[in-house]
């Protein structure tokens, strides 16, 4: 079972969750700058951890809780190495031995735990994967042994919500460091030689579970030079038998790729369903920041959709049948998990990844109503043309997601709280209309607030006129009277979308000058009960768009109530 993804997209507090929430086991393997961190899972319990800094051992952290000495620590290393063969874990060697209690091995255990959380934490960018399908024996790390099982799973929940206690503390202090995290762990000092073994990550105290085939794929960082987290990395291995020009070639795209460039920040997160590694790169470097996380596990699904809709993430669901003589998923069944999960999620895009071959399987897919059937490359069926059509492929998904964040409505809801959030952090009137005339400028591409002032309006600020989204003073005054819509949306406190009537073609137009379409926008910002200030909007150069002007109207609303707010505290502050 793979579950993979970047720790920029999704934060390590969030995969911790999905983990204990779906009673996940095996090697959660963390790769960063400063290299690789180990969380181990069993039945969605953590069981042990791996620090980034080599030198951030159990044995240490226990000696700086000050219930273990370094002559303490030195006894049990000669024990261990004198063992040979019958070697134990050296938790285990100390247990048996007196020298400390139980449950302050477990505490131990829960303290270096919580700071490797807290190391991950302080990461701006990185990798997470956990595969338990690779069968992988290290001699630098084994499991706990199975009479220490049931008693080592740690809360989960708890061991995070101290993390992040700690971490804010220290974030808070400027103390966020390892060596200030929990006070400066001391070394050992013992001579050359009577100190065995260097405590290495099997001295965690760990042997096999049986309940865990899978061990994790790759030794413990710190032994050997960090090796830059990349798709070239990630891929080693995978496209043997490619000529190295052509993975070069592919390398080269999908580092040009990185970050996205181009793509809505609309809250959408691309949750990719594969088995396939090639995809897997593909997909992220073709989505960047709106890539969420990769996984082949079917029970997984579920958690992760619903947890990403938890967080206000818009999710889109990339759903690959797999190469044909690989695919653990027949037609039907494949055709039978987009029924499900439309039926579970109605609102949720679904887009299926195809192959040349794979014609039928895509008319049936549109049929139970996805969104879209995207090409993918096939290794196994054009194998000459793989990387060529692995490049186009990833292409065509990146234009597809542009298209679909331009798309009318897609990810408004994600905008819209947002600006709602922006009007409701203001303190001053004025604030509030400058607020509310930039998230009316983001959709349209022209904005303008006009002040109400006895029986003109007075132009104040204004974005796009000279510029695309350039803050501007325009000179402008508009005389009220008459039969205009200026005049309605003044008496009638309602807002207008739609044609411009010669009122504004006459006196507005000349001065702003006249936008490629003539639907305009006028929404009234009200204070007790009275117009104080409009805003006017037009689509500029463009010929038009969807702007949702119910909702535009429902956050002129709230800047009012925002402004009646402000005024009222300074009325009662006066006082």
């Amino acid at each position: 079972m793979s579950f993979d993804g970047d720790l920029e997209h999704l934060p390590i507090v969030d995969v911790i969750q999905l983990l204990h929430a779906t009673g996940k086991s095996g090697t959660l393997t963390l790769r960063g700058p400063k290299g690789d961190s180990q969380l181990v899972f069993h039945d969605g319990y953590i069981v042990s951890a791996n620090h980034v800094n080599n030198s951030v051992r159990i044995g240490q952290v226990l000696i700086d809780m000050g219930v273990l000495s370094t002559e303490e620590l030195a006894a049990a290393l000669n024990e261990q190495q004198r063992a040979g063969a019958a070697r134990k874990p050296i938790i285990q060697t100390m247990i048996e031995a007196g020298r400390i209690r139980t449950e302050d091995a477990y505490q131990g255990l829960e303290v270096l735990i919580e700071m490797t959380i807290v190391e991950v934490l302080t990461w701006t960018r990185g990798t997470f994967s956990l595969d338990v399908n690779k069968i992988f024996v290290s001699d630098e790390y084994r499991y706990f042994p199975e009479q220490l099982k049931k008693e080592i799973q740690l809360n989960t929940q708890n061991v995070l919500m101290d993390a992040l206690r700690i971490y804010d503390e220290r974030k808070r202090d400027g103390t966020l460091s390892s060596e200030l995290i929990f006070g400066k762990i001391p070394t050992l000092a013992v001579s050359e030689e009577s100190q065995g073994p260097d405590l290495s990550a099997e001295d965690l105290g760990l042997d096999e579970l049986d309940l865990l085939e899978s061990h994790i794929p790759t030794p413990f960082a710190g032994l050997a030079d960090v090796e830059p987290d990349t798709a070239r990395s990630r891929l080693q291995g995978v496209l043997a038998g490619v000529p190295a020009d052509e993975q070069e070639r592919l390398f080269g795209f999908l580092d040009s790729l990185r970050g996205g460039l181009g793509l809505p920040a609309d809250g959408t997160g691309v949750i990719l369903f594969t088995s396939d590694k090639v995809l897997r790169e593909c997909v992220a470097a073709a989505c960047g920041p709106l890539f969420r996380i990769s996984t082949n596990d079917l029970s997984g699904l579920d958690p992760i959709i619903d947890q990403s809709l938890s967080r206000g993430v818009a999710p889109l669901l990339l759903l690959d049948p797999g190469e044909p003589g690989t695919r653990k998923l027949g037609r039907e069944e494949f055709l039978d998990l987009v029924r499900q999960k439309r039926e579970m999620y109605p609102e949720l895009p679904i887009v299926a990844l195809a192959g040349p071959g794979d014609f039928r399987l895509g008319a049936l897919a549109l049929q139970t109503g996805i969104r879209a059937v995207l090409p993918r490359a096939s290794r196994e069926e054009h194998p000459e043309s793989f990387v060529d059509d692995a490049i186009e492929c990833t292409r065509a998904l990146s234009r597809y997601l542009k298209d679909l964040g331009n798309q009318p409505g897609q990810g408004l809801l994600q905008q819209f709280k947002g600006m709602l959030v922006g009007l409701s952090e203001q303190r001053e009137p004025s604030e509030v209309t400058f607020q509310l005339l930039k998230a009316i400028g983001a959709l349209f591409d022209r904005a303008l607030t006009l002040v109400a002032v006895r029986s003109e309006l007075i132009a104040e600020r204004g974005i796009g006129f000279e510029g695309p989204g350039q803050v501007s003073s325009l000179k402008l005054r508009l005389p009220l009277g008459g039969d205009s819509l200026l005049q309605r949306a003044l008496d009638q406190r309602t807002s207008f979308y739609g044609e411009a009537d010669t009122v504004l073609r006459q006196s507005l137009f000349p001065v702003l000058g006249a936008p490629a379409s003539q639907k305009v926008l006028l929404l009234p910002v009200q204070s007790f009960g009275r117009v104080i200030a409009l805003i006017y909007a037009d689509f500029g150069s463009r010929a038009g768009g969807a702007p949702q002007p119910e909702l535009l109207e429902m956050l002129a609303l709230h800047a009012s109530l925002v402004i009646d707010n402000a005024l009222y505290r300074k009325r009662v502050a006066q006082k």
